[in-house]
């Protein structure tokens, strides 16, 4: 996809916020970001203008097929795909779901 010369460079680096993965982003100067985050973060380095790419999977049955295992379940790369938004649609389950002052 991104020819012979493509170079990967993975941040272990702990993150605080969305904020400084884009700051951390921008000022490596980046050609492109893959993340691995969760869903409201990544809506957040949408928001500020970062289209990352997203790295889809599927479950194999047989482990000699996957890239990767998590907790017996083995998982093989399908396809990059970029992200351009990312909506969190919330239905309200009223006061049971809520914390209460005495929990």
């Amino acid at each position: 996809m991104f020819g012979a010369n493509v170079q990967v460079v993975e941040d272990l680096r702990p993150f605080d916020s969305a904020e400084q993965i884009v700051a951390r982003y921008r000022q490596g100067s980046f050609a492109d970001m893959i993340v691995v985050v969760p869903l409201s973060v990544l809506a957040k380095i949408v928001e500020l203008g970062v289209r990352p790419l997203w790295s889809q999977a599927g479950v194999v049955n047989e482990q000699k097929l996957s890239d990767w295992s998590v907790n017996g379940r083995h998982y093989r790369f399908v396809e990059f795909r970029r992200v351009r938004k990312l909506v969190l649609e919330f239905d309200d389950l009223g006061d049971a779901a809520k914390r209460k002052g005495s929990d």
